[in-house]
C-alpha cells in the first residue's frame, strides 16, 4: 500500500531548512506520494489543491507548522475528515469517537519535530504497517478439500473378471507383466515352445 504525504507549504523561518529537506527526501521515495498544498483553510473549492485531497481516500500522513488539535480543526473547513491515529511521533493522540470518517491521519506537528530523517524514517515504518501482507497457501503445503477430491487416484482401475475365468485367470490379467516373467516350476526347462504357449494364453485373456 501506498501512503500519501500531505505537507503544508509556507513554512516559518526557522521551518525552511526542514521543508527543503523533507521535499528533497520525499519526491520520488518508494511508497510514499508526496502533496504539497497551502495551509487548507485558504484553499477554495475549485482549487487545484483541494480537488487533490478530495481525491485521497485512504489513510494519510498530514504534515503541518501547527499543533495536531488545529491540523484537524483546518481539515474539518474542507471537509477533510479522519480519526487522529497513533504513531511514534504522536503516540498519545486523544479518541474522537464522533469524527465523520474512520480514515486513519497521522499528524505531524513540524514545530516539535524538526529531525527530518527521523519524519522520514517514521513514515516509511507507517506505510509498511499498513501493507497487507499475502501469500499463497501452496507454499505452505495447504490444499483445498475440493481440488483433492477431484484429483486423479494413483490407482490403477480394478479389472472385471472375463465370463469364465478362473481366480487364476483374473490374477494373471491384472499383473500380466508378473506372470510373463514368473520363474518356472521346479524341475521344469522354459523352452521356445513355453514361450510361445504363454504368449498365445495372454492373446486369449485379451489384455
Amino acid at each position: 500500500m501506498r501512503l500519501p504525504v500531505i505537507l503544508v507549504q509556507n513554512p516559518p523561518a526557522s521551518g525552511a531548512a526542514l521543508a527543503e529537506a523533507l521535499v528533497g527526501n520525499l519526491i520520488g521515495r518508494a511508497g510514499l506520494d508526496l502533496t504539497l498544498v497551502d495551509r487548507f483553510e485558504s484553499l477554495s473549492a475549485d482549487s487545484t489543491d483541494r480537488m487533490t485531497l478530495d481525491g485521497i481516500t485512504v489513510p494519510s500522513a498530514v504534515l503541518d507548522w501547527r499543533s495536531e488539535t488545529e491540523i484537524l480543526s483546518s481539515l474539518a473547513t474542507i471537509e477533510f475528515h479522519g480519526i487522529r491515529s497513533p504513531h511514534q511521533l504522536d503516540s498519545a493522540p486523544p479518541t474522537d469517537a464522533q469524527a465523520a470518517s474512520k480514515r486513519r491521519l497521522f499528524l505531524f506537528d513540524l514545530t516539535k519535530h524538526r529531525n527530518a530523517k527521523k519524519i522520514i524514517a517514521e513514515l516509511d515504518r507507517l506505510r509498511e504497517s499498513l501493507s497487507v501482507k499475502t501469500f499463497s497457501l501452496d507454499s505452505i503445503g495447504v490444499t483445498s478439500p475440493r481440488l483433492s477430491s477431484q484429483r486423479p487416484s494413483s490407482q490403477p482401475p480394478a479389472t472385471q473378471p472375463l465370463p469364465g475365468s478362473t481366480d487364476k485367470d483374473l490374477a494373471a490379467s491384472q499383473h500380466p507383466l508378473a506372470s510373463s516373467h514368473a520363474a518356472p516350476a521346479p524341475g521344469t526347462v522354459r523352452s521356445d515352445e513355453n514361450l510361445d504357449a504363454l504368449i498365445d494364453h495372454l492373446d486369449e485373456l485379451d489384455v
